[in-house]
């Protein structure tokens, strides 16, 4: 049974009522909520997402002077980085994919890399109607010059060639396995960092289902940057999927 709402220790705390409801909403004692507040930190859907991310009110300032957002401590956190590693990457200029390559042994990767494609490009290119600027798939193509060619077909075989199906592609994912991420609820980034990790949609769902966590609800949680046993506990401490997708939200606007 939840705690019902007691806004005195957070009125001690200086904490306004008002919002003293948000930080107990999210599950934050009014000693936490203080913490957070002298961290600068005063939203408390901001305050989880650095949280889930392990960063304390004691670190949150050091993440902060690097540059780290709540979004991007979660991808280190996902990519299992610690903090001071993730910062120190980040100070040398990498993005989390780009060290868990390096941790790997392989080539980082460059998101900025736009170089030609060769010879399947132009193969492609007759494949979509020889350079018809009119043609959908002629347009599709054009903006993925430098995706995998198998992978472009894929999605102009399934006459899937929209601003989704370009979304999808520029991950490398082909048109079948990126429907069954959307069958996850899952977006191109998200499935990304799974994919990168080596694991299919199915394992995804089967982690996910092994937990415990229902299906509806998978989405919200994984999208939130949690693993499954971090959703299992912040569920039972009251969490709801929902605080779970605005926390989802903020890491896409962040």
């Amino acid at each position: 049974m939840t705690t019902p709402f007691d806004p005195a220790p957070y009125e001690a705390a200086g904490i306004p009522p008002a919002e003293a409801h948000r930080w107990w909403t999210w599950r934050l004692t009014a000693e936490q909520a203080s913490a957070w507040r002298r961290a600068g930190i005063t939203d408390p859907a901001l305050a989880t997402q650095w949280s889930t991310a392990h960063v304390t009110p004691d670190t949150v300032g050091e993440c902060r002077a690097a540059g780290m957002t709540a979004s991007e401590a979660l991808l280190w956190h996902e990519y299992e980085f610690g903090l001071a590693d993730a910062i120190a990457l980040k100070h040398q200029g990498h993005t989390p994919e780009q060290a868990y390559d390096l941790v790997r042994g392989r080539k980082p990767r460059d998101p900025d890399d736009l170089t030609a494609p060769g010879d399947a490009f132009t193969s492609l290119m007759a494949f979509a109607g020889g350079g018809d600027p009119r043609d959908r798939a002629h347009r599709f193509i054009t903006r993925l010059g430098n995706a995998d060619a198998l992978v472009i077909y894929s999605y102009c075989g399934a006459d899937w060639v929209d601003d989704e199906a370009a979304a999808w592609a520029r991950h490398n994912v082909d048109a079948p396995t990126a429907r069954m991420w959307q069958e996850l609820g899952l977006r191109p980034s998200e499935a990304a960092r799974y994919i990168q990790r080596g694991l299919t949609p199915m394992a995804v769902a089967r982690e996910w289902w092994r937990a415990g966590i229902p299906f509806e609800e998978t989405a919200s949680w994984a999208g939130a940057g949690l693993t499954p046993e971090e959703a299992v506990a912040q569920r039972a401490k009251g969490v709801t999927a929902e605080q779970a997708e605005t926390l989802r939200t903020l890491r896409d606007n962040d």
